[in-house]
């Protein structure tokens, strides 16, 4: 059956458990973002972080090697790509 929908058994099984417990509603659109990340970046180290993006126009490890040298704050490298809103 999920290979006749094009998806796999694991996806099949996951909307079918939101179907059984939540109706239809179970199917719409879900967000994979999770409801709490207390690990995540902070909003100050974020906003410092998309200032320094848009003004300096580095890759992802040279902008982390920039906020250490120029800020002191040491984030991953990473972080500029999920800090910098649309």
């Amino acid at each position: 059956m999920a290979a006749e929908a094009g998806i796999s058994r694991r996806c099949l099984a996951k909307w079918y458990a939101r179907w059984r417990t939540q109706g239809e509603d179970g199917l719409l659109g879900h967000s994979s973002r999770p409801s709490a990340s207390p690990t995540g970046t902070s909003e100050g180290i974020a906003d410092l972080v998309e200032a320094l993006r848009r003004q300096i126009t580095y890759g992802p490890a040279r902008l982390a090697a920039e906020r250490e040298r120029l800020h002191e704050v040491t984030v991953a490298p990473a972080t500029p790509s999920s800090c910098v809103a649309a």
